[in-house]
């Protein structure tokens, strides 16, 4: 048992809360004393003492004492922090709303690890009182819930960050025809119409009103289609960098009257000042004079790509030139994939933050985006937190030293963390161009395989049995252990999808015999029952982290491929019966031509599926 003395009776609970999974079992008493910036930890025998500088300084002092004093009774930690912010952002926006429990056990997570700001990125999951189909049937937080969170996380040093939309991105709100006047295009804000005045007005008032920071993030990314629809009909042409300047100016101006200070995203003043279009264009520079028109907003340099450190350095003094409060964004991978890419994490945050350390940049944000429906769990990402974290006390850091830092301050083996890699790395080095392998085979039709040519230059068979024999060695904590369960059935499936996908092409060129029909057959039913447990397994998971918005979507996706099993098994019926002879399967073979620069490809699910529009 842990005494904690000089603090007060709430920071003690915040402490046990954060250490609860890694307390040692000896008796310690801990002296706590607040001093300047920085953590340094002493211990001799029972007796420990802690100073810290902030509220996150002590949540990360605590869990760094407890996850060494199990090992040693004796020892000296100092560290002092790189960055004055290290943030991490957390995506709720792409159909997975975390619950409040969720939002809650994330904070102690990132308490522990030494973050000081949780950035919610929220589009329409907020409550305007003014627009009540904002958000409407997507999971949206109420102001309550949302004031609540940012309450917890001030008790542990985490100050919540609201992050919104005022450009693009909002298709989501844009679909409703009660934003029809404030619509340019199915993404993107109509510029200087009264009406996006007000809808602004109160998007930014409901955004900033429970949380207990000034600080806000306004977005205004990747608006490719502003001024090319309602826009151009109305007023006619307009460049594009004078209309995200009008917009930034009445946003800045509505941020100041409610005493907030505002942060952008960058991309779009590179791509409409770049010749080429093209985001973060190395040949565009900034004169004093644009730097001087722009109104008084941070920058945030958003940057997932890069392994090579040069490469940030010399974005980071590009944007110097835009303005002298630059913050940088890194990614966890957490995207467009069922497993994180813990590779490309590794290798893109490893030169993003040596690089941001060499350029003076104090504000750091690790991203955890969700694109694509949001299949990958919110405890997948913990690794790449605690990796992203490692950064703000070491300056050398390794996979080992990352490992180690891992299972100290979490309390458990990261080698099921870096296991979710081989989901889908099939390179045996760094996933560079985020190949998507086991999305690619779940989501591929047995009839259509579009990926049939693209997967053939991989051994899939062996790689998962490999894949499988390891992930049955895994330990974690218990309210970790349904995504285990949920990724072990998710191997299997992979497996015994890709051999179904195997057997049933075979048929093509094959004379009709009853063995071969039963061999298919029996093939496509194990697919479905693995589909089937993959749905409870997956479905079970989502309701221990989010809200029950949202996973009608997976319901569609898994539910989809069960039923295409149920079609195929018909169908192949009919094949043996002389009443089907299953043409698409004698479609030419071609490579699939989209997102194929990997040694596989990726795809998002409405790629994959199939050739046809879901929706049109």
């Amino acid at each position: 048992m842990i005494t904690w003395q000089g603090l007060t009776t709430e920071q003690v609970q915040s402490v046990q809360a954060v250490c609860a999974a890694i307390m040692p079992t000896s008796d310690l008493s801990v002296e706590c004393q607040h001093a300047t910036t920085g953590i340094h930890i002493q211990r001799n025998g029972d007796q420990a003492r802690l100073t810290y500088g902030s509220t996150a300084e002590l949540m990360h002092g605590a869990a760094l004492l407890c996850g060494r004093a199990r090992k040693a009774t004796q020892f000296d930690i100092r560290q002092q922090p790189r960055f004055e912010v290290l943030a991490a952002m957390l995506d709720v926006a792409r159909n997975g709303v975390p619950t409040v429990a969720m939002i809650k056990q994330i904070i102690r997570r990132l308490a522990s690890m030494g973050y000081n700001e949780l950035w919610l990125y929220l589009e329409d999951l907020f409550e305007i009182p003014e627009a009540p189909y904002f958000g409407r049937g997507r999971g949206r937080y109420q102001q309550t819930e949302l004031h609540e969170i940012a309450l917890y996380g001030d008790r542990f040093g985490v100050t919540i960050v609201p992050a919104v939309q005022t450009l693009a991105h909002l298709h989501n709100a844009l679909k409703w025809d009660s934003h029809a006047a404030v619509k340019d295009t199915d993404d993107t804000l109509l510029v200087g119409a009264p009406a996006t005045k007000d809808f602004l007005t109160n998007l930014l008032r409901a955004a900033s009103a429970p949380f207990t920071t000034n600080k806000i993030h306004v977005g205004m990314d990747e608006a490719y289609q502003l001024g090319r629809g309602r826009y151009l009909d109305q007023n006619g042409f307009t460049d594009q960098e004078t209309l995200i300047l009008q917009q930034l100016q009445l946003v800045v101006s509505l941020t100041q009257k409610l005493g907030l200070k505002a942060y952008m995203w960058s991309d779009l003043w590179f791509t409409f000042a770049s010749s080429k279009h093209e985001m973060y264009d190395p040949d565009v520079h900034f004169d004093p004079a644009f730097k001087a028109s722009l109104p008084p907003v941070g920058q945030v340099y958003w940057d997932y790509y890069h392994e090579d450190e040069q490469t940030y350095r010399e974005r980071f003094t590009q944007h110097f030139e835009l303005s002298d409060d630059v913050a940088f964004a890194g990614g966890i991978w957490t995207w467009s994939a069922l497993a994180p890419n813990q590779s490309k994490m590794l290798a893109t945050i490893d030169a993003g933050l040596k690089a941001a350390k060499a350029s003076g940049v104090q504000q750091v944000v690790a991203t955890m985006w969700f694109d694509d429906g949001a299949e990958v769990p919110f405890s997948a990402a913990w690794y790449g937190l605690q990796a992203f974290a490692t950064y703000q006390y070491y300056e050398d850091v390794t996979s080992a030293m990352i490992d180690t830092e891992y299972a100290m301050i979490q309390g458990e083996n990261a080698t099921f963390y870096r296991l979710l890699d081989q989901f889908d790395n099939f390179t045996s080095k760094v996933n560079v161009d985020a190949d998507n392998v086991s999305k690619l085979i779940l989501y591929e039709d047995l009839m259509l395989q579009r990926y049939r040519s693209n997967l053939a230059v991989i051994d899939v068979e062996a790689h998962y049995l490999d894949l499988m024999t390891k992930l049955d060695q895994v330990h974690v904590h218990q309210e970790n252990q349904l995504m285990v369960t949920f990724y072990k059935q998710l191997a299997r499936t992979v497996l015994v999808k890709q051999r179904a996908l195997k057997v049933v092409v075979a048929l093509a060129d094959s004379d009709v015999t009853k063995l071969r029909a039963d061999s298919a057959r029996a093939a496509v039913t194990s697919c479905q029952h693995a589909l089937e447990q993959l749905l409870r397994d997956f479905r079970a998971l989502w309701q221990q982290q989010r809200r029950g918005n949202g996973f009608e979507v997976i319901d569609v996706r898994l539910g989809g491929q069960i039923a295409r099993c149920e079609t195929v098994t018909w169908r192949i019926d009919e094949w043996l019966a002389g009443r089907d002879d299953l043409a698409e399967l004698r479609e030419p073979l071609l490579p699939m031509d989209k997102r194929n620069n990997g040694l596989v490809g990726h795809g998002l699910y409405k790629e994959i599926v199939s050739a046809c529009e879901l929706s049109f």
